[in-house]
């Protein structure tokens, strides 16, 4: 168990630990400098826009449409988050099935290879079912009925 965690623990030991803590310190830092400064002028951008509005429309409706304009992209980014991640889910199921599928013919082709009425009833049994198996382009043709 030991020797498989060395080669895994080699980079972390050997690597110059307050030269990492200096990068990250740094990094860190700059990180909220920007930050600070970005939410700062999305204040100041918001404030403009509001005594601007208000100037050509009052001061009630202005504070409606800068609100309205700050949440309006709130449900377009829930909505591609939904998106990606029902993506991300059938592409990990899909992931999934085929790696039981692989296993399973990984384990099935030693057993095929030592007995050959396996293998011509397994054969059989695949070409039935491409055989029988429904088309899908004739189903969507056909349409509902």
């Amino acid at each position: 168990m030991l020797d498989r965690l060395v080669p895994l623990l080699m980079p972390l030991v050997t690597r110059d630990i307050g030269a990492a803590a200096r990068q990250v310190g740094r990094d860190g830092i700059l990180y909220a400098a920007m930050a600070f400064l970005g939410l700062t002028g999305f204040a100041l951008v918001v404030a403009g826009s509001v005594v601007w509005l208000s100037s050509l429309i009052g001061i009630g409706p202005a504070l409606l449409a800068v609100a309205g304009a700050i949440m309006l992209p709130i449900p377009i980014i829930l909505g591609l988050m939904a998106a990606w991640h029902r993506a991300e889910k059938k592409r990990k199921e899909q992931d999934a099935v085929a790696e039981l599928i692989r296993l399973g013919v990984t384990a099935l082709v030693p057993v095929l290879l030592r007995s050959p009425g396996t293998f011509m009833m397994v054969a059989a049994g695949i070409i039935a079912f491409m055989i029988l198996m429904p088309d899908k382009q004739e189903e969507k043709d056909q349409g509902p009925a």
